[in-house]
């Protein structure tokens, strides 16, 4: 989906933003949670992963939109390969039609050696 596609399905389900929490680091991490606003009342969730077995038209919708509404954690931090944790949020702002990504990085690493 186009970014255009995005913001257009946005507002066909009633939202003026999707929030997407996340979080990962050491090989795995991806989508919490996928939230769509008006104001502040949530006027839907969607499926952070994607169901497996037979979908209805429906589903593969709301699949293909979560996997946009994802795909900037994706291209940030990909395999979320390496040493360190992440947490953030990716906001789609339906009326400014921006995307926004605010993120708290740790990496802890720890050198020790030790006399044998």
């Amino acid at each position: 989906m186009t970014r255009r596609d995005v913001f257009a399905a946005l507002t066909a389900r009633g939202a003026d933003r999707a929030v997407i929490d996340f979080s990962g680091g050491n090989d795995e991490g991806g989508p919490d949670s996928i939230t769509l606003l008006c104001g502040e009342v949530t006027v839907g969730t969607l499926p952070s992963w994607p169901a497996g077995g037979d979908q209805t038209a429906e589903e593969q919708a709301l699949a293909r939109l979560a996997d946009a509404l994802s795909e900037p954690v994706f291209d940030v931090y990909h395999t979320f390969a390496g040493d360190f944790d992440v947490t953030g949020e990716v906001i789609w702002d339906v009326q400014a039609q921006t995307v926004q990504m605010s993120r708290d990085e740790r990496s802890d690493y720890v050198h020790s050696e030790d006399y044998l």
